[in-house]
C-alpha cells in the first residue's frame, strides 16, 4: 500500500536522493592505485585519498594560472608603450577573460578560478618587477609589468585589495624600489547611479558615472537577471554615454520587455545592495562566458565603488511575503477550483520556499518566463518526481495569483504560460542540474 507523503519523512519526500545522480566531473578517486584500494574500506583512508586528491588538483590549478599569467604579462609588456592605462585594463580584463572561459569549459582540475588567476598574476608581475630592479633601475626594464601590476589594483575588489597593497609594499622595500611610482588612483563614481527595470520586474538595468585618471566620463552598466536562484550579473560594461548604456541594456532585454524603459535615480539603496554582484568566495556558481570573467573582477569593484557612495537602507518590503503567502494563496486558490488537493498546505509552502529561496523579498510577486523555467528546472532537480510533478501543476495558478499581486498584464502573463507548464525555455536548457543561470535571456 503506497505511503502518504504526508507520513514519510520531510527530508525523503523533499530531496531527490543523490546517489541516483549522475556524477558530475570525475571521481576523486579516479587516480588512486589499486594498492590504495584497501584503505579505502576505512574513513581514515577516504579522508587521506580525498586529501591527496584535493592538493593534486590545487597544484595543477596553480600550475596553469602561473604558466598562463606569465604569457599574459610578457605579451601585455609588449604592447605597454602604445596603450594608455585604461586600454590596459580593459585588456587586461579581457585576456583574463579568456584564460578563464577556456579553463572553464576544460576538466575539473583545470578550472582556475577568477581570484586564483588574478593572484597568479600579481605574483608574476612582482617577480618581474624585482628582476628588473636587480638589473637596472632604469624605467624601461620594470615600467611594463609595473603597469599591469597598477592595472590589476584598479580593478580588484575590496578583499583582494589587501594582497595586491601588501605585494605593492614588498616591492618599493625591494632594492630600488624606492623608484618605483604612485599607483594611479583608482575609479570613482562621480555623478548619480540610475536604474531601470523591465516590465517584468524581475530585470535590472544599472548604471554609473565612473572616472578613472585616462578616462573621466564613462558609464558602467551592470545587466542583473533575479530570476535565477539569486540575482546574477548577466553583462557588464564600460559604455561612453548613459543613452548608450541603456539601448545596450534594451538589446539584451529584448523590445517586449524592455522597450519602454528608461533611467532614474536609484530610489531603494537596500535593493540595490541585494542586486549588485559581491564576493562569491568558493561558491561561484559557475557557467561565465568570456565577456562574464572578463568583467568578473571589475564589476565587484565597481558595485563597492557605488554603495560607498550611498546611504544604505533596507529594501522597501513592509511584509515578509513568503511568510504571508501561503495562506493568501490557499485562499485564492480554493475560490478558483473549489475542492483543493489534500496536500495542498504542504504542496504550497514548498512551492514558496522554492520560488524565493534567495531572490530579494522585493521581488517575490515578480513572475516572467525565465524565471517560471528556472522555477521548473529548481523543482525537478530538488524533489523526488511525483512530488515535483504535483507542484509544477500548481505553477500555472501560482503565475496566475502572482500577476494579481504585481498587476502582471494579460499579454505578459500569456508569455509566461507555456514556462509554468514546463516547457523548455531555449536560453535556459532542460538540464536540470546545470540550469544557465548567467545566460543573458531576451524575455
Amino acid at each position: 500500500m503506497p505511503v502518504s507523503r504526508k507520513r514519510k519523512p520531510r527530508k525523503n519526500k523533499r530531496k531527490k536522493d543523490r546517489r541516483q545522480r549522475p556524477a558530475v566531473g570525475p571521481s576523486p578517486f579516479e587516480s588512486t592505485s589499486d594498492a590504495d584500494a584497501s584503505t579505502l574500506a576505512t574513513l581514515p583512508g577516504v579522508l587521506e585519498a580525498l586529501g591527496r586528491e584535493g592538493r593534486r588538483r590545487e597544484e595543477r590549478r596553480r600550475s596553469l594560472a602561473t604558466s598562463a599569467a606569465a604569457e599574459l604579462i610578457t605579451e601585455l609588456a609588449d604592447i605597454t608603450p602604445d596603450i594608455d592605462d585604461a586600454e590596459l585594463a580593459d585588456e587586461l580584463c579581457r585576456r583574463c577573460g579568456e584564460h578563464l572561459a577556456t579553463w572553464a569549459d576544460g576538466p575539473s582540475d583545470s578550472d582556475v578560478s577568477p581570484d586564483g588567476f588574478i593572484v597568479a598574476v600579481v605574483q608574476v608581475a612582482c617577480a618581474r618587477v624585482e628582476e628588473a630592479l636587480a638589473e637596472s633601475t632604469a624605467a624601461d626594464g620594470w615600467q611594463g609589468p609595473w603597469r599591469i601590476l597598477a592595472a590589476v589594483a584598479g580593478i580588484v575588489p575590496s578583499w583582494l585589495g589587501e594582497p595586491v597593497d601588501d605585494a605593492v609594499r614588498q616591492l618599493r622595500e625591494h632594492p630600488g624600489g624606492q623608484h618605483l611610482p604612485a599607483l594611479p588612483k583608482g575609479p570613482r563614481v562621480t555623478g548619480e547611479v540610475v536604474w531601470t527595470r523591465d516590465a517584468y520586474g524581475s530585470r535590472f538595468g544599472i548604471a554609473a558615472p565612473v572616472s578613472t585618471p585616462q578616462r573621466p566620463n564613462r558609464w558602467y552598466l551592470w545587466d542583473v537577471d533575479a530570476c535565477g536562484f539569486r540575482p546574477f550579473t548577466v553583462h557588464s560594461a564600460y559604455y561612453p554615454t548613459a543613452e548608450a548604456a541603456l539601448s545596450a541594456w534594451r538589446a539584451g532585454v529584448g523590445d517586449v520587455a524592455g522597450g519602454g524603459s528608461s533611467f532614474s535615480p536609484v530610489d531603494d539603496p537596500g535593493l540595490l545592495a541585494e542586486l549588485l554582484p559581491t564576493h562569491e568566495g568558493i561558491f561561484r556558481t559557475g557557467c561565465e562566458n568570456g565577456e562574464q570573467f572578463a568583467e568578473y573582477h571589475r564589476a565587484r569593484r565597481l558595485a563597492e565603488a557605488v554603495m560607498r557612495g550611498l546611504r544604505r537602507g533596507r529594501a522597501t518590503t513592509p511584509v515578509d511575503p513568503e511568510a504571508e503567502a501561503p495562506t493568501e494563496f490557499l485562499r485564492w486558490l480554493e475560490t478558483q477550483r473549489g475542492d483543493l488537493h489534500p496536500d495542498a498546505d504542504e504542496l504550497v509552502r514548498e512551492l514558496v520556499e522554492s520560488w524565493q529561496i534567495e531572490v530579494p523579498a522585493a521581488l517575490f510577486y515578480c513572475c516572467s518566463p525565465h524565471r517560471m523555467a528556472c522555477a521548473v528546472l529548481h523543482i525537478r532537480n530538488y524533489y523526488q518526481d511525483d512530488f515535483a510533478a504535483e507542484l509544477i501543476e500548481l505553477l500555472p495558478d501560482w503565475m496566475r495569483w502572482l500577476a494579481t499581486r504585481s498587476g502582471l498584464s494579460p499579454e505578459l502573463v500569456e508569455r509566461c504560460q507555456p514556462y509554468a507548464t514546463g516547457h523548455v525555455h531555449p536560453d535556459v536548457g532542460d538540464d536540470d542540474t546545470k540550469p544557465r543561470y548567467l545566460a543573458r535571456v531576451v524575455e
